[in-house]
């Protein structure tokens, strides 16, 4: 993007005078202090926040970011269904609730795409696991907890993937590699597994200084007030789930952000809730704190000491061995020294 076209693009941000920029991750997490004078009289427990790798992405649920149909995200639920009960894993409440014919302002219609009527509402909580597990949902996530959702707009986990430069996406290359070399050795072409092992490389550095260029120059927290969401100043609702059967949504104090308006739209660019989120920006209650790329290890760092990192907040016995052989081996490089 040119300057030209930048500067335009910030002019026309309506989170601009919204936006707190940070030069440095002990900076960025002053700013998000829940002590912090500007959430008022209650401190940060009037605020829900959400972290995202890249602040010039929209506030739009992951469904929508691809050309879906009520449909796809039906089929994606069921799937769900299915599969946690074939794993035996709970789902609170009885799991087809999420098909009612009540009528609530988080009901969607499935009459266009079918032969009879059905009212699906998801307010249900398999919406709410589904989306806190991977599926695509209308749901966004956010979080009481402005440190957690600081560490996920750090973590680069799943942005890594989506540019292919996850561990799995170089370790795809190395086998490609190794096939090469092991092919070469037992036809005696060594000229031919050289060249091949080196073009294979090349690609590998190719798509992989293509991915550095779709690096974000900022990450970003967002934080809103949802009082003002409960007084119904926009059509958007904040929905909680009780936390007693979901490890991972109570450690990380997460809730969700849903659209309430009662039709769907054909264009899914149509359907990111910054148009009903800047109808808080003149009351401030909308705030973005932003924080450069190269600060993210820093950050990451600061995270860590706070005990707020995967471990904590997805924990598993897998992790804890990792933490655990991880502290052992720096521990025996110490002795050797």
């Amino acid at each position: 993007m040119s300057a030209e076209n930048n500067d335009s693009a910030e002019n026309n941000d309506p989170f601009k005078s919204v936006t707190i920029c940070s030069c440095t991750a002990e900076k960025f997490l002053q700013n998000l202090d829940e002590t912090h004078e500007r959430w008022g009289d209650r401190g940060a427990i009037d605020w829900v926040f959400r972290g995202q790798n890249d602040a010039t992405w929209k506030l739009m649920p992951r469904l929508f970011r691809k050309d879906t149909s009520t449909a796809f995200e039906i089929n994606l639920i069921d799937n769900f269904i299915s599969n946690v009960n074939l794993v035996n894993l709970p789902i609170p409440n009885h799991s087809l609730d999420y098909i009612t014919h009540n009528k609530r302002n988080t009901k969607w219609m499935l009459s266009k795409e079918s032969s009879y009527e059905i009212v699906y509402d998801f307010s249900h909580v398999v919406f709410a696991i589904a989306q806190h597990s991977g599926v695509p949902t209308r749901l966004l996530d956010f979080t009481y907890n402005p440190l957690v959702a600081a560490y996920f707009a750090a973590d680069f986990t799943q942005l890594h993937k989506d540019l292919g430069r996850s561990i799995e996406n170089k370790a795809e290359y190395l086998d490609k590699c190794l096939k090469i070399i092991t092919d070469g050795k037992e036809n005696g072409d060594d000229s031919t597994m050289e060249t091949s092992v080196f073009q294979t490389v090349l690609t590998y550095l190719y798509e992989d200084i293509k991915s550095r260029s779709k690096l974000p120059q900022d990450i970003a927290v967002w934080a809103i007030r949802y009082s003002d969401l409960r007084e119904k100043k926009t059509t958007l609702r904040l929905l909680e789930h009780p936390y007693t059967e979901i490890l991972n949504l109570r450690l990380q104090m997460g809730v969700f952000l849903c659209d309430t308006k009662s039709y769907e739209t054909e264009d899914n660019s149509c359907r990111s809730f910054d148009a009903e989120l800047a109808k808080l920006v003149e009351s401030k209650g909308i705030y973005k704190f932003t924080l450069p790329f190269p600060q993210r290890p820093a950050l990451l760092d600061l995270l860590a000491k706070k005990r707020i990192a995967s471990l904590y907040l997805t924990p598993s016995y897998e992790k804890v061995a990792e933490v655990v052989l991880e502290i052992v081996e720096k521990l025996e490089k110490k002795n050797k020294q």
